[in-house]
């Protein structure tokens, strides 16, 4: 979580100092050796659930490259100061690719596949050669899965927001682990039960799937520039409020930074008798206890203003957040 930040120069050094990551590079060269692993198992075993795999492994290679590349744009430095949250949009830019582009095609491939194993089960060939393949290719993304975690925590405490392609990394090998797993029960149970190899292949589509969404859904969060939900708005308000120097909230407006984490603008009005270190005091107050109650704000600003005209703007907002508190 980002702490409380006071000046531009702050965020400047928080969010885009430039950080090397190796995680990315072995994901991409660990990759190449997992996809020429699981060809080669696939091919000796005539199994549809390790050519899933393969597939697979092609889109995994595709994801690295492309994490690869969002990174290096995203955190080199050079022109930080034209960018006040950094570069970070390119890893959400280049996220979603991964997912429109690399995944959705494997996955259409994929179950294709599986239908045809359904229909038309098939021997398999040379078990246990295929089983120890998939056994390197596991132990090989289980290295990759926690070089990206410790990466990724690295990332998290200099920067103070998780970086979305070293998530997408860890997960990734998750869901490879995961599938591995069922591709090697696929190879033991196929012999004795046919009909195994295909339902397996079919499982391991759908669980393509579920990562295709999870990637597309998290990506568009941010790049559509998302609110808050309205219930952390609502209390981010209150808290506002509850400083006995606040007369009222004038206008709200959040996005999110990253997958449900959030920044929120808040104008307020201030009792015009306050002195200007008075002011500053009941700011840096409502900041540090809307970061400290609201999780999902990591970053807030407030923008004093002198009493107007009209009165009581805060229940027009809390009265808009409670009608559309529904759509969350």
């Amino acid at each position: 979580m980002l702490k409380l930040i006071s000046s531009p120069k702050s965020i400047l050094f928080q969010l885009v100092s430039v950080i090397d990551l190796r995680s990315p590079k072995i994901a991409f060269l660990s990759n190449i050796a997992t996809l020429v692993l699981k060809i080669l198992a696939s091919i000796l075993t005539s199994s549809s659930a390790v050519f899933i795999e393969f597939l697979r492994s092609v889109g995994d290679l595709t994801n690295s490259g492309l994490v690869y590349v969002g990174n290096r744009i995203a955190l080199r430095g050079g022109d930080d100061h034209f960018h006040p949250f950094g570069k970070t949009m390119y890893l959400y830019v280049f996220g979603f690719a991964v997912a429109v582009l690399a995944l959705s095609s494997i996955t259409f491939i994929g179950f294709l596949e599986s239908i045809n194993a359904i229909l038309n089960p098939s021997r398999i060939e040379n078990t246990w050669i295929g089983i120890a393949i998939i056994l390197v290719s596991m132990a090989i993304d289980l290295s990759v899965m926690i070089s990206a975690a410790r990466d990724n925590a690295m990332f998290t405490s200099r920067k103070g927001f998780r970086n979305p392609l070293l998530t997408y990394i860890v997960t990734e090998n998750i869901y490879d682990i995961a599938g591995e797993c069922i591709a090697i029960s696929s190879l033991i149970f196929s012999n004795i039960f046919p009909l195994t190899d295909g339902v397996a292949s079919l499982m391991l589509n759908i669980i393509l799937v579920m990562y295709l969404i999870k990637m597309v859904t998290e990506n568009i969060e941010v790049l559509v520039y998302r609110s808050a939900p309205p219930y952390s708005i609502a209390r981010a308000v209150k808290i506002a409020l509850s400083n006995p120097a606040v007369r009222d909230v004038n206008a709200v407006k959040t996005f999110a930074l990253e997958p449900k984490k959030y920044t929120i603008f808040m104008d307020i009005e201030l009792d015009p008798k306050l002195s200007m270190e008075e002011v500053d005091e009941v700011i840096e107050d409502i900041k540090s206890n809307i970061i400290k109650h609201v999780n999902e704000f990591v970053y807030v600003h407030v923008e004093p203003r002198k009493p107007d005209k009209d009165v009581d703007t805060h229940k027009k907002i809390l009265k808009l957040l409670s009608r559309i508190r529904t759509e969350y």
